[in-house]
């Protein structure tokens, strides 16, 4: 897995590609932590590959959601409670 930090990014003009021809992706740095990730594509598999990467990115949020809700007990709500947060939330948006 290479790295590279943004501002390495800015000062190489060619490196990226050969980094991306060389590994097939880079990670993008921002003060020494993961900010993006840099993958190499083809033309004729771009949409695909696009797709690929929003439903990658769907599961992670589902994910996360799901692992909030069970450490901080959400998912242990009855019916009910359910029902009346929506109930709740539903007065507010028309209060507004």
């Amino acid at each position: 897995m290479k790295f590279l930090s943004t501002r390495e990014l800015r000062a190489a003009t060619g490196k990226p590609s050969e980094m991306l021809a060389n590994n097939g992706h880079i990670v993008l740095t921002t003060n020494e932590k993961p900010a993006a990730l840099i993958i190499e594509i083809y033309e004729d598999s771009f949409e695909e590959v696009l797709a690929d990467i929003r439903l990658a990115k769907t599961r992670f949020a589902i994910r996360q959601m799901q692992e909030h809700s069970a450490r901080s007990g959400i998912n242990n709500m009855s019916l009910d409670e359910v029902n009346a947060e929506i109930a709740a939330a539903r007065s507010e948006k028309i209060a507004l």
